[in-house]
């Protein structure tokens, strides 16, 4: 069973016994100092999974240059820190000039839209927008409203000063008049 680690207020004494190998005592700076540490690098970037994973980057990377570090005065927390901002600042420089480290490929398929799926995409967007300009305005307006907004019926008959059953007959209107333009010969759209 591991020994128990109690608290050392002396900083220096508690860096040497980590450097020594005691595990209980590492355990206890790395819990004391995560909190702290993740704040700062939450601070710096937009989400949390990346925030964690770069937090416990720093700790393997101070904990890897521990045979290294001596004890100076300043607490390890800065230490830490300043890890943290070069870390951060390693990772922003290389996500702008776009170059990839080995460690920057996933592990694992992205399931978000490739290339050539999100060119399909636009290139679909762009057809409905040139098929909505070939309908009448009012039929646009309807389909807007209930399709893109996702307005109830009643929302939409509100604001277009009708009833609900006219609205649905013009959304049905609007919808035949849709697909008719996408129904005629290929290129009358583009």
């Amino acid at each position: 069973m591991p020994e128990s680690f109690h608290p050392d207020p002396d900083e220096d004494r508690l860096l040497r016994r980590v450097q020594a190998g005691d595990r209980a005592a590492l355990d206890f700076l790395c819990r004391r100092e995560w909190r702290p540490l993740y704040r700062i690098v939450a601070a710096s970037v937009p989400q949390k999974a990346e925030a964690e994973e770069l937090t416990q980057e720093v700790f393997a990377r101070a904990i890897a240059s521990l045979p290294r570090y001596r004890y100076d005065g300043v607490p390890f927390e800065a230490y830490l820190a300043q890890i943290a901002r070069n870390l951060i600042r390693d990772t922003w420089r290389r996500a702008q000039t776009g170059s990839v480290v080995e460690g920057d490929v996933p592990d694992q398929v992205s399931h978000d839209a490739g290339p050539e799926e999100q060119a399909e995409k636009a290139y679909l967007r762009q057809q409905l927008a040139t098929a909505l300009d070939r309908i009448s305005p009012e039929y646009r307006e309807v389909l807007r409203l209930r399709v893109l907004e996702g307005r109830s019926g009643s929302e939409v008959a509100e604001l277009l000063g009708r009833t609900p059953d006219a609205v649905r007959q013009l959304q049905h209107r609007a919808m035949v008049a849709l697909r008719a333009v996408f129904d005629e010969p290929e290129g009358a759209l583009g």
